[in-house]
């Protein structure tokens, strides 16, 4: 390991990322779906039916991509998040001194990226295998909703913490 680093502070600084990122990007998005069930247009929210028009039911997922397609895959607008993030990791860096911003940043980052490219990939593929079978139709279940699972893969235990998480077969 990198010399005056200490691994405890290291794991606790990537916790801190993942739980920032995962606790931020569930309250966002309730929030967003908050306002889409109440039908706001606003910058982030065009009512209820903008973001579940692309995904409803099943077809042909080809049709559905030509229909919108820079709506397509949008779980956050990663070119506004992304440098509004910077701040977070400063304020970081102040309260925790140091280097400690590094791993914190690093982390953050990369679940961010992470649950950009899993969104996709749930949007792309009508049906997937195994575990992320499971987390795309959970995923589904917060398309049908806007009152559960707004958990965006790494921060699902937001939702088994505030009890929004359900299961398709409980929502329909």
């Amino acid at each position: 390991m990198l010399e005056g680093w200490d691994s405890l502070a290291v794991v606790a600084d990537v916790v801190a990322g993942w739980c920032f990122w995962s606790l931020a990007h569930n309250l966002g998005h309730r929030w967003w779906h908050q306002d889409m069930a109440k039908g706001k247009q606003t910058f982030y929210a065009h009512g209820e039916r903008e973001h579940h028009r692309v995904y409803d039911g099943p077809g042909n997922i080809q049709s559905r991509h030509k229909e919108d397609p820079k709506e397509l895959f949008i779980s956050f607008p990663l070119p506004v998040v992304a440098p509004f993030g910077l701040l977070f990791v400063a304020v970081y860096g102040l309260l925790r001194g140091g280097t400690h911003w590094l791993p914190f940043a690093i982390s953050m980052y990369a679940f961010m990226l992470m649950d950009q490219q899993v969104h996709i990939l749930f949007h792309k593929h009508e049906q997937l295998l195994g575990i992320l079978g499971r987390l795309q139709r959970l995923h589904m279940v917060h398309h049908r909703t806007h009152r559960h699972n707004f958990f965006f893969v790494s921060g699902i235990v937001w939702d088994l913490v505030f009890r929004t998480a359900r299961a398709p077969s409980e929502v329909n």
